[in-house]
């Protein structure tokens, strides 16, 4: 009876040992919130014509990095002489032309040779403004079209550069950055440098 009572208390103790070697288990970690996504940055609202009298920056902005929205690829942006604003905001506007205008280029249409010998797309599309403020420090414009949707852009010249590359005709430097919206499409910074055209 003695061994058999021996026996048990061993096996028993040996248990209780044994789960008094275990380790315990570590506490299970809290749930990991997931962090919705930010949400766009609303657009600016745009409204009006203005311009600061005797700011001359007129000529062809260009992207040297390609934006293209679809099938639409920015050409330039055309920025008119003071009098070109000043005759917009009278309400004299022509229909084909604007103080600040984007123009893209359908780059799936044929493509034709001008009287210079070079080549440009048959399909163009030419934003012309619905509001606009034109200063050095501040530059901000609206448009629309049936293909694009809405084209909004903000920013601001650089005035040592654009008088370095105005002087010259061209240059390679930046002389506008700012932030531009296209329809559906993610805003995104650009910078455009500056030629004075043909």
């Amino acid at each position: 009876m003695r061994l058999a009572t021996f026996a048990f208390v061993t096996a028993t103790l040996a248990v209780t040992l044994a789960g008094c070697d275990r380790k315990p288990e570590p506490p299970a970690a809290p749930p990991v919130a997931e962090t919705p996504a930010p949400a766009p940055t609303p657009a600016p609202v745009i409204e009006g014509f203005s311009h600061q009298a005797g700011f001359d920056a007129s000529g062809y902005y260009l992207t040297p990095t390609e934006v293209k929205v679809g099938n639409f690829r920015l050409t330039h942006m055309g920025i008119g002489a003071p009098s070109d604003f000043a005759q917009w905001e009278t309400g004299d506007r022509a229909s084909t032309f604007g103080p600040i205008l984007f123009e893209f280029d359908d780059v799936t249409s044929p493509t034709q040779t001008n009287e210079m010998g070079g080549e440009s797309r048959t399909v163009r599309v030419r934003v012309l403004p619905a509001a606009y403020g034109f200063a050095p420090d501040a530059i901000r414009f609206r448009g629309q079209d049936p293909r694009l949707g809405e084209v909004i852009f903000t920013g601001a010249f650089d005035p040592a550069a654009l008088t370095r590359s105005r002087t010259e005709g061209s240059g390679p430097d930046p002389v506008l950055t700012g932030e531009l919206r296209i329809g559906q499409a993610p805003a995104r910074q650009v910078a455009f440098t500056y030629w004075a055209g043909d």
